[in-house]
């Protein structure tokens, strides 16, 4: 098959993937599971679908591109309502908005396709990977929910793909395109340019042959710019704002609540440490989600929260969890010195280490940060499972099978 015709297959799968999330997208949002906070693994549907659909969220510093969306959803609804009338103009621009996180999920399943011809994978075993990586948890809860994980993802895989463009070209690649994926990596959540860093500081190292020096010298001039460019936009769209609203914004809330979730103790970096290899797990699987105690939502409707923190009492599950990624680090030994993976591990290590060393620090529900990792998660199998067709797709079908479930018996989870 050509790698032409291979790649018309993806992106029709892509497109495929992209409708089936949005169906279902709709059908939560119409159970009114989007109306809660916090309702599907410590996620706020309800503030960032304002955010993408109207321009009203949180208008925070962390996530300062999420309120962009709306002016294109607001350009759509313009677009329709010269056409025909538009009865509910509000459960318009959110139905709209609910398309967001499946469009950016399905350009990922692309570009992760392309990671995979880059590493010069056999056609068939990149078809398997593809598939494995649409097929885990994270990518497919994470393209159902609005929220700015898929967009994080999708740009993630943007950076991996011009690290691996740029070395087989032998190019340094444009440093306009490296600053505008710093910009848009801090744009949509602000610790992503921790991950442009490490990735820009590689490709110096290794593509550019840089001494360590000037690649701390470059790589930082370009992170702090990004930075301080999305911080600069922060400030004038806070201004503008309120100069057409006449609504003040608070930019104290963010810092206060960034506060809330910082690690104060060694037990609690203890906790977030084993959660976060849980948390890996249940990124391909949906296995054994707990729930919290209902929230309220109305006189008429409970809703529990679902949540895949683990604590001591879960001995069984943290067994397993070890025993798998013990026997995953045994299988990988042989591998790490062959050359022909240097790149794949060089770049899945930096992102896996990042977001580790952030979330011991900082977080609560370590599952909502996956998606920052899932695409480095999904290529350290590439060697492991390589060549190994049967094991690959049995693998792929235990995922279909447990994530499905999920799916079909949502409404029974969340649902008192």
């Amino acid at each position: 098959m050509s790698t032409n015709r291979n790649l018309n297959l993806v992106l029709f799968f892509s497109f495929v993937y992209f409708i089936s999330c949005y169906a279902i997208s709709i059908s939560w949002y119409y159970n009114g599971y989007f109306d809660v906070y916090n309702i599907f693994f410590d996620t706020d549907p309800n503030k960032n679908l304002s955010s993408f659909a109207h321009g009203r969220g949180g208008h925070a510093v962390t996530h300062v591109f999420l309120e962009l969306f709306s002016v294109t959803i607001r350009i759509i609804e313009f677009a329709f309502s010269s056409l025909s009338t538009i009865s509910n103009r509000l459960e318009f621009r959110e139905l709209f908005a609910l398309a967001i996180s499946p469009i950016f999920s399905a350009l990922t399943i692309v570009y992760f396709y392309k990671i995979l011809m880059q590493l010069k994978i056999k056609t068939i075993d990149a078809n398997i990977f593809t598939l494995i990586f649409s097929a885990s948890f994270s990518n497919v809860i994470f393209a159902i929910i609005p929220e700015t994980y898929a967009i994080s993802c999708f740009l993630i895989a943007l950076l991996v793909h011009y690290y691996l463009r740029s070395g087989q070209m032998k190019q340094s690649g444009s440093p306009l395109a490296w600053l505008i994926i710093a910009i848009l990596l801090t744009g949509i959540t602000i610790t992503n340019i921790g991950i442009f860093f490490l990735i820009f500081s590689a490709h110096l190292l290794k593509n550019e042959k840089f001494d360590y020096y000037n690649t701390f010298k470059k790589a930082s001039l370009y992170s702090i710019s990004a930075v301080l460019l999305v911080f600069i936009y922060w400030k004038m769209s806070h201004f503008l704002f309120s100069a057409i609203t006449g609504i003040d914004l608070k930019t104290g809330s963010a810092i206060d609540w960034i506060a809330k979730y910082v690690t104060t103790s060694l037990y609690k970096a203890g906790i977030n440490i084993i959660n976060l290899f849980s948390a890996s797990i249940n990124a391909f699987l949906a296995a054994s989600p707990t729930t919290i105690a209902p929230y309220i939502f109305s006189s008429e409707v409970w809703y529990n929260l679902l949540s895949f923190t683990r604590y001591k009492a879960d001995y069984l599950w943290l067994s397993s969890v070890a025993i798998l990624c013990s026997a995953f680090a045994y299988a990988s030994k042989e591998h790490l010195k062959e050359k022909r993976w240097h790149d794949l591990y060089l770049i899945s290590g930096l992102i896996i280490v990042f977001n580790f060393s952030l979330h011991v620090l900082f977080g609560r529900e370590m599952f909502m940060y996956t998606q920052h990792w899932i695409i480095p998660l999904c290529l350290i199998l590439v060697p492991v499972l390589s060549g190994r067709r049967a094991l690959s797709i049995t693998f792929l079908l235990l995922l279909v099978g447990v994530n499905l479930q999920f799916l079909f018996n949502v409404e029974q989870l969340v649902t008192k």
